[in-house]
């Protein structure tokens, strides 16, 4: 009786299963650029730590025994006048027009070099500000970019561009730095010249840098670079990215100001999502973009520090710490709402290591696994802020972490998004195609088990599976079962799983 009792549940499970399933598209949705994050500001930090440690940082980010990460975005520093954070002032190597001191930020520079020699294919140079003395107040905060227009009266004498910080100058100074070092052979693809322009991060003394472009100055920055780029041959090897706003809602409001102007001299429309933009809102502003200005791709390059629940909801910009999966999850919603809601090719977290832990560690042994009001979670690896007195050269490795390794580790370039329709279809289930296999990344924020049933386009077998949870980082786990055409995946209370299929009979 009990065999047949098993038999029957286990025939009602296939055909609800069966019922349940949904579908992998045949057809790609777009076609990934990148998974990766910033190297601002942890470096001036790391730099100081043993080699040791800063090769194992290197392996973590870059290699896929790590998160594997396809992009890195190095911060070309201003010089960190006027920044009381010595952690957040970077060195400039700019002296004056056309001299450089090119050992001025050696920091940020082993890391760009680590990243460049373990194969990362996406390295973009981002500034927060001009070198101070481009500024308007002659320093790398609370200031702003000084345009022709304000410089002199118009039109600009042709000598004078380059000694002031107009656009040519501005231009200049960048396409020289990056052509510097796609020279030593670390090749540079993408430069960013105003991240956040909307703000100067003043008053000062400030706890960064930054410096304000006004929407009818971004053209000149833009155009002033593209020009830089072209006497050198790179128009077409360096993409330009902008404007790199804080917010969706900047960056829609402020566009039309300026980006007609040099539309074709952008490579792509890059933003930060500081607002935390729901489903619709983040939906209608790429919609827009496409509409406004065809060809044009958005991606997502900056966002941290947020509490809330493992199903996104609840998050909003905030102070507290939580290495915990909560929030881990929390922050994975981020990526899946970029991925299968915007269609957007690339995502880039903010500072990838932080000291914002808010304890310390060596007098607190739960201080970095246990959430603090005090610290800040705009990390996936943190350290001691206090490593310079105390000697603790540990590394603190948090649930982020882990979940984000199943992005860096199966969301490579050149892989696809396939986009899964049906009963059993949602927004946190990302399908990746490669010419061999399909990735299959499922988180699952409630407090219950459950499932989820496929069907591919294709033959496939599945071959190994990986879990992340609160007991359990990127484990091997039990791999999807197959039922009758359809494959069922077991999803574990609060946890996030990436499956992987072989795209052949099994």
């Amino acid at each position: 009786m009990r065999l047949l009792q098993s038999l029957v549940a286990t025939a009602i499970l296939s055909f609800l299963h069966a019922a349940n399933a949904a579908t992998v598209s045949s057809t790609p949705a777009q076609t990934f650029l990148g998974v990766g994050g910033s190297g601002a500001w942890w470096p001036n930090d790391l730099y100081r730590f043993p080699e040791n440690v800063r090769q194992n940082v290197s392996d973590l980010l870059f290699t896929d025994a790590g998160l594997g990460l396809s992009s890195y975005r190095w911060n070309i520093g201003s010089g960190g006048v006027n920044v009381s954070n010595p952690t957040r002032a970077i060195g400039t190597v700019y002296v004056s027009p056309g001299v450089y001191d090119w050992s001025a930020d050696a920091q940020g520079t082993y890391f760009l070099r680590e990243a460049s020699k373990r194969g990362v294919p996406s390295l973009t140079a981002f500034a927060n500000s001009a070198p101070a003395q481009l500024t308007s107040g002659k320093a790398s905060c609370n200031g702003g970019f000084v345009s022709g227009r304000q410089a002199f009266s118009s039109p600009v004498p042709t000598k004078a561009k380059t000694m002031l910080g107009t656009g040519d100058a501005y231009g200049t100074f960048l396409a020289d730095v990056v052509a510097h070092y796609r020279g030593e052979g670390i090749n540079i693809s993408y430069i960013s010249p105003m991240n956040e322009p909307d703000s100067s991060f003043g008053p000062s003394p400030c706890n960064q840098e930054g410096m304000q472009v006004m929407p009818n100055q971004r053209a000149e920055v833009v155009r002033g670079l593209y020009n830089a780029l072209s006497a050198r041959g790179l128009q077409n090897t360096v993409g330009i990215l902008a404007d790199e706003s804080s917010s969706l809602g900047n960056a829609r409001n402020e566009y039309a100001s300026w980006l007609p102007q040099v539309i074709n001299q952008v490579a792509a429309l890059v933003h930060h999502t500081y607002d935390f933009p729901t489903d619709d809102s983040y939906a209608s502003f790429v919609s827009n973009v496409k509409s406004q200005y065809p060809g044009k791709v958005t991606w997502m390059s900056e966002v941290c520090c947020s509490l809330g629940n493992p199903d996104g909801s609840g998050r909003g910009w905030s102070g507290g710490y939580d290495p915990t999966i909560k929030n881990a999850l929390l922050w994975a919603t981020m990526v899946f709402q970029s991925f299968n809601i915007a269609n957007e090719p690339h995502y880039d977290f903010w500072t990838l290591l932080s000291n914002g832990l808010g304890c310390s560690p060596l007098n607190n042994p739960s201080c970095a696994t246990t959430a603090n009001s005090n610290g800040w979670n705009d990390g996936v690896i943190f350290y001691d802020s206090a490593y310079a007195t105390n000697k603790n050269y540990q590394l603190y490795v948090t649930k982020h972490f882990w979940t984000y390794k199943h992005f860096g580790n199966f969301v490579k370039p050149g892989s696809q998004r396939r986009a899964i329709t049906g009963s059993d279809a949602n927004k946190s289930t990302l399908a990746v195609s490669t010419a061999t296999n399909y990735y299959i990344i499922a988180m699952n924020p409630n407090t219950g088990d459950t499932s989820i049933t496929l069907t591919f386009p294709d033959s496939v077998c599945a071959t190994k599976a990986f879990r992340t949870s609160a007991s359990e980082d990127f484990a091997s786990v039990p791999i999807a079962v197959r039922s009758s055409s359809n494959w069922v995946m077991a999803l574990k209370a609060t946890s996030l799983t990436t499956f992987v299929f072989d795209r052949r009979a099994c």
